[in-house]
């Protein structure tokens, strides 16, 4: 299907008089919360239409799954496109939620020709259109920074010129720093001829909460006459990475305990072999220790740890720690003692081979990134060494939202929602009636068979 018109909306609201209510959460940067943010926002959205009412729908994506469709395909779909539908149960077509996602290589293909930028927008509109034509609200999220993907001509901003929606941006909790990131992408987007609607603050300092408040709403009313939408605090229980993220981080692999991969640590703590006087291993509760497998005394001395919490609380509590082991070979040939130990107190243990860890990131979670020096096994030379590597890696690592915590998930969610002013995020959107929708999804019908919209 072809697409003429100023925005996808508005040519839907000429042709069949219909406002279709949706807004774009965009953020100012790579793990600002925008996923976060998307999960409290629709469930929030979901309270207020409905269930069942409001849709989902990333335009652009770049980490991915292949899902299989019912006609033997499969689709590339973003990663977090999978977190939302399996959350909320939403019964869109995978197609319409993912419609483009940027796999390897694909910077290169639209830049050689072998790509075109305007089918890929008009799969864009085609998808909204079908998700808008049954839903009250559309809920979109962009993907990174406003200015992703402007290397092939199809970035965050253009996309929501193109479809007419409005922008709700997320910035980092702050003031002058956040506010400049945020002036930036607020002038990408007016530039493709989007408008903001307002600004939501993620993950403020609870001790500076109301003074950033108060500065931010004064100066976005009086620079630009827009609203803070929100304002969240930083909440440490659902910013924690899981050990199964550090697993995947490393590359590693689970050599016990895997049913407590969705375990999180108050604190990680890097122990040397044994024969050294510093970086001993010390009994703490909820602690995540990095250590060498060879490194039996610290092994048997959390094993230890874990037996004596159990014994002495008759069975009523759990040591919860963790293990990232670092050797040459899997410790589970090495020791079996000791993995036998790990695995009946459910230590959540993975093995990361030594010199093995840390893979170069380009064309995986930015395409846009260029290419850095890689070595015959695809590392950067960053990535290999010693365990303080490795201790970086976590320390700088931002988890992406796993379907299945739903512990995680449902405090996210709740956290989020009690901070955001849901009548100023749909101030614009006004109720799409059941007779409308029916005619605009018989206009679809129509409309996938060859016509001109």
């Amino acid at each position: 299907m072809s697409w003429k018109g100023t925005s996808t909306r508005s040519v839907i609201f000429d042709l069949f008089g219909i406002t279709t209510n949706t807004v774009m959460l965009a953020a100012t940067g790579q793990h600002v919360g925008k996923t976060t943010m998307s999960l409290g926002v629709f469930n929030g959205l979901t309270q207020k239409f409905g269930q069942g009412k409001v849709a989902y729908c990333k335009p652009l994506g770049q980490r991915y799954r292949e899902i299989a469709l019912g006609d033997g395909t499969f689709h590339k779909v973003d990663q977090d496109v999978e977190v939302m539908r399996n959350q909320f149960k939403l019964t869109g077509a995978w197609e319409d939620m993912s419609p483009v996602v940027f796999p390897p290589g694909f910077t290169r293909k639209v830049i050689d020709g072998d790509i075109q930028t305007h089918d890929l927008l008009n799969r864009i509109k085609d998808a909204f259109t079908t998700l808008a034509s049954t839903a009250d609200f559309t809920l979109l999220e962009g993907s990174g920074h406003m200015g992703v993907g402007s290397i092939v001509n199809l970035n965050n901003a253009q996309v929501a010129g193109a479809l007419g929606v409005d922008v709700v941006i997320i910035a980092e909790g702050g003031l002058g720093r956040s506010f400049d990131q945020l002036a930036l992408n607020k002038a990408l987007l007016e530039k493709h001829g989007a408008r903001l609607r307002g600004v939501i603050l993620n993950k403020v300092e609870p001790d500076k909460y109301d003074m950033v408040k108060d500065y931010y709403t004064r100066q976005l009313s009086n620079l630009w006459n827009k609203p803070l939408l929100g304002c969240v605090p930083y909440m440490e229980q659902i910013s924690l990475p899981t050990i199964s993220g550090f697993a995947e981080l490393l590359h590693g692999k689970f050599i016990a305990g895997e049913e407590n991969r969705l375990r999180t640590f108050h604190r990680t703590r890097l122990v040397l072999d044994s024969g050294s006087s510093q970086n001993k291993y010390e009994a703490a509760m909820n602690q995540l220790i990095v250590t060498h497998a060879s490194n039996k005394e610290c092994l048997s001395a959390i094993i230890g740890a874990h037996r004596y919490c159990r014994t002495q609380s008759l069975g009523s509590d759990d040591f919860r720690g963790g293990l990232i082991l670092i050797s040459d070979t899997d410790p589970a040939t090495a020791d079996p003692e000791v993995i036998r130990g790990l695995a009946e107190f459910k230590i959540p243990s993975v093995w990361v081979k030594k010199g093995d860890f840390g893979p170069a990131p380009q064309n995986k979670t930015d395409p846009f990134r260029p290419p850095q020096d890689i070595d015959a096994k695809g590392h950067t030379p960053a990535h290999h060494g010693s365990s303080m590597n490795i201790m970086k890696m976590m320390a700088q690592y931002t988890q992406k939202h796993d379907k299945d915590d739903t512990q995680r998930l449902e405090a996210t969610m709740a956290h989020i929602q009690k901070n955001i002013d849901f009548e100023g995020l749909c101030a614009e959107a006004p109720v799409v009636t059941q007779v409308k929708r029916a005619a605009i999804g018989k206009a679809m019908d129509i409309l996938k068979h060859g016509k001109t919209l």
